[in-house]
């Protein structure tokens, strides 16, 4: 039940820092956009912090995985101990 809800506590964060970086980057490129949108992409994205949001939602989708199989063995060794019972 904790690994529950630390999975979704990690969703939430994750998510939410998502949104607010794309807004963020919504706004910057929305006020440079007289000089031409390719150039206001250009100049508006940070790209470490779009590096850092990279590699967290790679590092939540390895944990996730992870977790996954843990559960997924988990619970084949509860079937194979109830059928021999």
């Amino acid at each position: 039940m904790l690994a529950l809800f630390a999975h979704a506590c990690l969703y939430l964060l994750l998510t939410a820092a998502e949104a607010s970086w794309v807004v963020a980057v919504a706004v910057r490129v929305w006020r440079r956009r007289e000089a031409g949108m390719t150039t206001a992409m250009r100049a508006s994205v940070h790209k470490p912090t779009l590096a850092v949001l990279l590699a967290a939602q790679v590092g939540y989708v390895i944990l996730r995985r992870v977790g996954l199989a843990k559960l997924n063995r988990r619970v084949s060794e509860y079937t194979w101990q109830r059928g021999r019972a």
